[in-house]
């Protein structure tokens, strides 16, 4: 029997910050003041339109054979007021995996982003991005050639 590798990889997101309100209004929390260095910062709860995802692009991760199939990372960044993240001040928030939280943010400078909205006025927001990743190993007996695409499904992360 020979062993064939294949990996089949899915990635989701979403733009919804982590927000802390006090009695109905949307503050920054302590941990968010690196993000004022370049100017007013705002999250989701505080804008008219929250910043929404245009393009993402795909993480360029190749996991090697590991314990772990399911790989994910959340991300936490400023999008300034023309779209783009602000990869100065990218930070992972969680991860189970560090080489693919590090992919995720090597992909962030081309990730593009409708800006947020404040008072009709382009801001930068807050966002955070969970992006997650499968892969798995299938073993094809020799001579019965790649199993066919619809065949074999990744594990749900």
């Amino acid at each position: 029997m020979i062993a064939i590798g294949a990996a089949f990889t899915a990635a989701c997101s979403s733009a919804k910050a982590t927000t802390t309100t006090t009695k109905g209004r949307c503050q920054l929390a302590d941990r968010d003041s690196v993000f004022l260095s370049a100017g007013p910062v705002f999250r989701d709860c505080a804008v008219d339109r929250p910043a929404k995802s245009v393009r993402l692009t795909n993480t360029d991760y190749r996991p090697t054979p590991s314990r772990t199939t399911c790989y994910s990372a959340d991300l936490e960044f400023v999008v300034d007021v023309v779209g783009m993240p602000e990869t100065r001040t990218a930070r992972v928030i969680r991860t189970n995996d560090q080489a693919f939280a590090e992919a995720v943010l090597a992909s962030l400078s081309a990730w593009n982003y409708d800006p947020a909205v404040r008072g009709g006025t382009p801001v930068r927001q807050i966002v955070t991005e969970h992006r997650v990743m499968s892969a798995m190993i299938v073993t094809v007996p020799a001579g019965s050639g790649p199993p066919s695409r619809g065949s074999v499904r990744p594990p749900n992360c």
